[in-house]
């Protein structure tokens, strides 16, 4: 006999007036409900999903990707203290909201272990608040680990803090590599086989900081690549010739080497092009047809010109080539002496310097000639009369 039975018995003066079976099955599913009420689910006092939501301010569908790094938690302590650390040295809530969406698991990393000696190592080459604040938002994941060997490592290589601070900025992303797998091999073969000085090596992890993370046999084959395309570890194109094989594969570069020929240009001639701006292999050919069009067609250069000046072919169609030939248009169309100027002199000076020499000292004779310059740089065309 059951013991809840006995104990009914047990005490006549509440006894029930039903019968006894019946209340003992109705007395066993409320124990059944109070078990139920009283031992919530593993983890129901942690709601990961509501938790970035209110807490990070991720939305809805972000926050339910990120959830599975943190459902694990019974409690919001460690993304609590992360959440805190990051407005404690300055990052605002549209930052560590980018941050959290990059990376969730930064939400259960140490702070004592990882954040904290990371901010203040980075504090110590240089870098400002706002600096790391960029940092955290575009590379959040460096934040796992303490970077502080990484940040130590690279400081000797690059010597000075002035290369690190600003490779850092640029791309933070080289603290994730493998020091002794990776960088290390790959630093050996940059400065001792093709003899880059630092100031090299950082123009070249600055402008493609996937080149240093290459596995050392491919990083090898980049060298190999740059070499075939005519370019020697002394050139000073070198480096750039380097990004490119590395932003183009080989069929690619070949396939752009064909249509350059196609449009005219002979082998020694894109051979010179290229050994002078080597990432003219890294416009499609879909940029650089209406580029060569424009040029030839409507701005008046030779194919002599353009070989001469291949930089020419990376310059923007729209916001730079039309523009700066309507100003030597509307030049040419008041008698300016300009009819003797190749077009390359009106579109190769930076933007500060064509406008000191082409743009200020005509404003008063063609009125409105500044801002139809200003308005075709920003796609708007006009005809000044």
């Amino acid at each position: 006999m059951s013991t809840a039975i006995l104990f009914l018995r047990s005490l006549p003066h509440l006894r029930p007036s039903l019968p006894l079976t019946n209340l003992t099955s109705s007395f066993y599913r409320l124990l059944s409900t109070a078990a139920t009420t009283q031992s919530p689910p593993p983890n129901s006092h942690f709601a990961a999903i509501d938790y970035l939501i209110q807490s990070c301010g991720l939305p809805s569908d972000k926050a339910i990707q990120a959830s599975k790094w943190i459902q694990h938690l019974k409690s919001p302590d460690k993304p609590d203290a992360v959440l805190r650390f990051m407005r404690q040295i300055g990052l605002n809530e549209p930052e560590i909201r980018t941050s959290v969406s990059r990376e969730p698991r930064i939400l259960v990393s140490h702070v004592e272990k990882n954040w904290r000696p990371n901010v203040v190592k980075l504090q110590e080459i240089g870098l400002s608040i706002e600096d790391i604040s960029g940092i955290i938002s575009r590379s959040p994941e460096l934040f796992l680990f303490n970077i502080v060997p990484k940040i130590d490592f690279w400081m000797r290589a690059l010597g000075s803090f002035e290369n690190m601070s600003v490779l850092l900025k640029k791309a933070p992303a080289i603290l994730c590599y493998n020091l002794e797998k990776v960088i290390v091999p790959n630093l050996s073969v940059l400065q001792n086989q093709c003899g880059l000085s630092v100031c090299q090596i950082v123009q070249l992890i600055k402008s493609s900081n996937r080149l240093i993370g290459l596995r050392p046999e491919a990083m090898k084959v980049m060298v190999k690549r740059a070499e075939e395309l005519g370019f020697s570890c002394s050139s000073q194109m070198f480096v750039y010739a380097l990004i490119t094989v590395v932003s183009v594969n080989k069929n690619t570069l070949n396939s752009r080497v064909h249509y350059l020929k196609t449009m005219g240009f002979s082998q020694e001639e894109v051979t010179y092009m290229i050994s002078n701006a080597p990432n003219v292999l890294q416009k499609t050919k879909e940029l650089l047809g209406p580029k060569l069009e424009f040029l030839m067609k409507e701005a008046g250069c030779g194919k002599i010109d353009v070989v001469r000046n291949p930089v020419l072919l990376s310059l923007s169609l729209k916001k730079r080539l039309i523009p700066r030939n309507l100003v030597r248009k509307l030049l040419k169309s008041k008698e300016f002496p300009v009819e003797n100027l190749s077009f390359t002199t009106f579109a190769m000076p930076s933007d500060e310097k064509f406008v000191k020499k082409f743009v200020l000292p005509y404003e008063h004779a063609i009125p409105g000639l500044g801002q139809a310059y200003a308005n075709a740089c920003a796609g708007n065309i006009e005809v000044i009369k």
